[in-house]
């Protein structure tokens, strides 16, 4: 009889773990460092299905773009100065200066909102391309000559550039956040004011839309210092170590491998399982959006389905409902991953994205019309605080029971073709 899911399996996933961080450490998007972890997970998928059976997949991308603040700044700034100038400049129309100052403030949350929340790549093709690249194995029942499902499991292993408020200030990184947000509202208020004032030719709403220094302490200056300091460790793989954002998951994913080599009868009949280590998620889901787009006619054609791994952590396991830009994951993928964790036991609940800057890398499968969504056991905030994005992020975080309640959730959720 074959065996099932046991804690030898959630303590081989932690094992990984720990050894691409002592052996590579932190992998900040299209770095050598990343790279390396890359390879480690290959070379484990390899000792399981065979190096016939695992590929490397190159890509390009602008490892700054996604997380990239200075073109917010430099705006900001320009707006500030320009409203404040406006009137006092020889040789420049008051007109000309209210109605830029209002084009600058106007941009910084144009491109927060297309480059963060909705991982777009606007200013990328103008920074320096890199580097980067997916791994993935596959496998199939012995003696299958049709697939006609592919279920598709995965995670990525770049680590993130240190959040430098979370580090340094703990919860006070919240009340950052909020005046980030304050501030570019304001600036843009107060810039529309300005402008209104000279239209309407009123010297006392020109003076209201006009920038003094009450603002400028709070909440113009902070929120610019904010954005300009946003990340830091950059230099040979950064400063993030990542055991749970995200080689929990890549740890996972190579476990399963293991498990379903170990144990064929488990794997469906006409269905091939695919295990994916994308690349450069950190950098805004870049590695899974190269997938997707290089492979979307054949993930069509078969019944395609994701069950992506985000930061295991925590026993609970929240299945995710939406991801970037608030796009929704297919109802019946989430359903049958509900059913999955029911039978398998384990603690759950059913949630949409954490946050406004929520990319997975399940989201680029469904904005393209695929079957996807993402499990992330962490408990927000005190894990967030704890260690999210920060040189805290070591396998000592690690809990072998969260790495064990996704293996039986995942266990059950293929045995039973993915639904």
């Amino acid at each position: 009889m074959p065996e099932t899911i046991t804690i030898q399996d959630a303590q081989y996933a932690f094992d990984i773990v720990k050894a691409v961080c002592s052996e590579v450490g932190p992998g900040i998007p299209a770095s050598p460092q990343e790279r390396e972890r890359a390879y480690m997970i290959k070379k484990e998928l390899e000792a399981h299905l065979g190096a016939e059976n695992v590929v490397v997949e190159e890509f390009t991308l602008a490892p700054d773009g996604f997380l990239s603040t200075y073109p917010g700044v430099i705006c900001t700034s320009l707006a500030v100065l320009l409203n404040i100038s406006m009137g006092h400049t020889t040789g420049i129309t008051p007109w000309i200066t209210a109605i830029a100052a209002l084009i600058f403030s106007i941009i910084t949350p144009i491109l927060f909102i297309l480059q963060f929340v909705l991982c777009r790549e606007v200013i990328d093709p103008l920074l320096p391309q890199k580097d980067s690249l997916n791994v993935i194995g596959t496998l199939r029942k012995p003696g299958t000559r049709e697939v006609k499902r592919l279920l598709i499991l995965s995670g990525h292993h770049d680590s993130a550039p240190e959040n430098t408020w979370l580090r340094l200030t703990g919860y006070g990184f919240f009340f950052l956040s909020a005046t980030f947000f304050i501030g570019s509202i304001t600036l843009v208020g107060m810039c529309l004011i300005q402008l209104v004032g000279l239209v309407i030719g009123s010297e006392t709403v020109i003076h209201f839309g006009t920038l003094g220094w009450v603002l400028l302490v709070y909440p113009i200056v902070p929120s610019i210092i904010y954005a300009l300091f946003f990340t830091r460790g950059r230099k040979n793989g950064g400063n993030v170590p990542g055991a749970v954002d995200n080689l929990s998951a890549c740890g996972v994913t190579v476990a399963m491998c293991r498990f379903l080599v170990k144990n064929p009868s488990f794997i469906p009949d006409n269905t091939e399982i695919r295990f994916i280590s994308f690349g450069s998620e950190e950098a805004g889901a870049r590695g899974s959006k190269r997938y997707v787009e290089r492979h979307l006619d054949e993930l069509k054609r078969p019944d395609a389905r994701l069950l992506n791994y985000e930061m295991i952590a925590y026993p609970e396991i929240a299945i995710i409902t939406s991801d970037v830009g608030g796009v929704k994951h297919c109802a019946e993928m989430v359903k049958g991953v509900i059913s999955a964790a029911e039978r398998a036991g384990v603690p759950y609940k059913v949630t949409r994205a954490a946050n406004i800057g929520g990319a997975t890398d399940a989201g680029p499968f469904s904005q393209a019309g695929l079957k996807a969504t993402t499990l992330i056991p962490f408990k927000t905030p005190q894990q967030l605080v704890a260690f999210y994005h920060q040189d805290r992020d070591t396998p000592e975080v690690l809990s072998i029971e969260a790495l064990l309640n996704v293996l039986k959730l995942t266990f059950e959720w293929i045995r039973n073709d993915g639904e």
